[in-house]
């Protein structure tokens, strides 16, 4: 299990048609939208990584490569400094 949260400096705001990731220290903006979007909210709730690895699957059973591409996602979040 591991735990996943976003930095101190970076605010999630849901919009309308996805989220927004805004690191309020460096200024840095990153727009999320369909998957995207899911894993970050599914973050902000607290949930850890497994947990969402088990939703996504649930959602999108004929997708093969889920595992690699959450992790991809994951470790992308944490070069650009949004998670802790």
């Amino acid at each position: 299990m591991v735990q996943l949260r976003f930095a101190e400096a970076v605010v999630f705001r849901k919009e309308p048609a996805g989220g927004i990731l805004f690191n309020i220290d460096t200024g840095d903006l990153q727009v999320t939208e369909g998957v995207a979007f899911g894993i970050c909210e599914m973050i902000d709730n607290g949930k850890d990584q497994d947990e969402i690895l088990k939703t996504l699957k649930k959602l999108y059973p004929e997708e093969k490569n889920l595992e690699t591409d959450l992790t991809d996602f994951v470790n992308e979040l944490r070069t650009k400094g949004a998670l802790a």
